[in-house]
């Protein structure tokens, strides 16, 4: 009987370990290296998804730095913390930006924007597919996701002003429509797509205006069809980044994105939830010296708290760092140094964003692909750890052992 009773305490310590909270307190980050480019190359904005496993992915391009070859590239972490890497596609102008996405079987889904245009797949690591064409290449953007039926959705921006196109996956065939227009805008800068537990699609998008000065343009498919309602959530001199998620928990989408403005010098980081009647906007950064620029937000699918990976470049030093803001509570904001020295912007001053997913087997933790200061792809991740109260349970359970000395326990 004593050893039943505990087999039956490990066993609770044990699930109090698994439904920790993702952030608890102050993440521990750990850098990974996944690939080193050589000289006259670099590295896309890269992708990170977890398949269901708990095992992270991240689809990335090596880039040449003049008009060249470029390989879109697929790396999948191992057991002993190493990187398995495997070339997806090749050739001149392949893959200036690529998004990654696991279906419900655990089978990957890379789509890619190339220079010329054209939008291609891979699915399963299948051979390349097209899937568009008409892509802006000047600022590209590309999203892939799966709803929670297992059904691909995607968008990619077109050269048409503020046009965004779908992409289907269906019977192992790629496929392409107008997806729907934002309204008063030039240009789409970078977009972001999420699909709530509907399966409707909801956009957001940084873009020069008609009207002058940059804003961030939302969008959401409407339950029965037709124009796509759309509105200007903000306006300033420069939009420098968006991101869009829906947290796991309520089915509501929430955005990221940061600010600079011109005239008062001040660059700031706002994250913006439905509340399922509004919009509720919160400022969580506010600075004259300091540069917020591109977002990446995802929540925490143990408790639907979200996260924001935010690039941010220090005036006074122009050293370039990756940060976390997040919440334990849900109400008040915290930030975490993640990695001091990265590199925020591909030559020619292409922006590139860092990739934020949580592990969604088990304990939700978080990890965050971007370029380091080399120039590498790196993952940084913050690991779980046992909450207070399993590490009281662990506490009380070694008490129990100093009290039976001589007697073992299994």
């Amino acid at each position: 009987m004593r050893h039943v009773r505990v087999a039956v305490f490990l066993v609770a310590v044990f699930s109090q370990i698994q439904s920790a909270a993702a952030i608890n307190g102050t993440p521990s980050w750990f850098e990974s290296r996944i690939a080193t480019v050589p000289s006259g190359f670099y590295v896309s904005s890269p992708s990170l998804a977890f398949d269901h496993y708990g095992t992270p992915s991240v689809s990335w391009s090596q880039v040449e730095t003049t008009p060249g070859t470029n390989t879109v590239r697929h790396s999948h972490f191992l057991g002993l913390g190493l990187w398995s890497t495997r070339d997806v596609a090749s050739g001149s102008g392949s893959g200036m930006l690529t998004s990654l996405a696991f279906d419900r079987s655990e089978r990957p889904m890379i789509a890619w924007v190339n220079s010329n245009g054209t939008v291609q797949g891979s699915f399963n690591g299948g051979a390349a597919q097209s899937i568009g064409t008409d892509a802006l290449t000047t600022t590209p953007s590309i999203d892939i996701t799966y709803d929670l039926s297992g059904t691909l959705h995607g968008m990619y921006g077109r050269t048409t002003a503020g046009n965004l196109f779908d992409i289907r996956h269906t019977g192992g065939t790629f496929s392409s429509s107008d997806m729907t227009t934002l309204p008063g805008v030039l240009t789409v800068i970078d977009a972001a797509m999420a699909v709530d537990g509907r399966g409707l699609r909801h956009v957001a998008a940084r873009t020069n205006l008609s009207g002058g000065n940059q804003g961030l343009v939302i969008a959401s498919q409407p339950l029965f069809g037709g124009t796509w309602p759309s509105a200007t959530l903000a306006t300033a001199s420069n939009v420098t980044g968006v991101d869009i998620a829906v947290n796991p928990n309520s089915g509501l989408a929430a955005l990221a994105y940061t600010t600079y403005d011109s005239g008062t010098n001040t660059s700031k980081l706002f994250y913006t939830r439905f509340t399922g009647f509004a919009l509720e906007t919160t400022e969580l950064q506010s600075s004259t010296g300091h540069r917020f620029e591109d977002v990446s937000l995802a929540f925490d699918l143990s408790d639907g708290l979200p996260a924001i990976a935010y690039e941010r470049k220090v005036i006074s030093s122009s050293a370039e760092e990756l940060w976390l803001a997040y919440t334990n509570n849900g109400t008040s904001w915290l930030t975490s140094l993640v990695d001091g020295s990265i590199k925020m912007d591909a030559p020619a001053g292409r922006p590139r964003r860092p990739s934020l997913a949580f592990d969604d087997y088990g304990t939700s933790w978080p990890a965050i692909a971007y370029v380091d200061a080399d120039g590498g792809l790196n993952v940084a991740f913050d690991p779980p750890v046992p909450e207070p109260s399993a590490l009281a349970l662990l506490a009380i359970l070694l008490g129990v052992r100093r009290r039976r000395p001589g007697r073992q326990m299994i």
